[in-house]
């Protein structure tokens, strides 16, 4: 299991992307699990989809289609 915190700067009504690389073979990917800690007042935010590139090139979408509040932990598989 491969567990990073990285910090984003979310921005009100912004479209976001972040690439994080990871040089480990990490194994075969069976879901992914995303954290939000509440900071402040209105800092909830709206995950549409993760994409993850493989070292393959195969691209995996966890689709998520949800609002992300107050402090909580989502897991997301594989939507094919």
């Amino acid at each position: 299991m491969l567990s990073t915190t990285v910090t984003f700067s979310f921005v009100l009504e912004q479209v976001d992307s972040y690439e994080l690389i990871v040089s480990d073979d990490i194994g075969e990917i069976l879901l992914v699990k995303i954290e939000k800690r509440k900071y402040w007042v209105h800092d909830d935010w709206y995950c549409k989809y993760i994409t993850i590139k493989t070292p393959t090139g195969e691209y995996m979408e966890f689709p998520c289609y949800r609002w992300v509040t107050d402090h909580k932990e989502i897991e997301l598989r594989d939507g094919h």
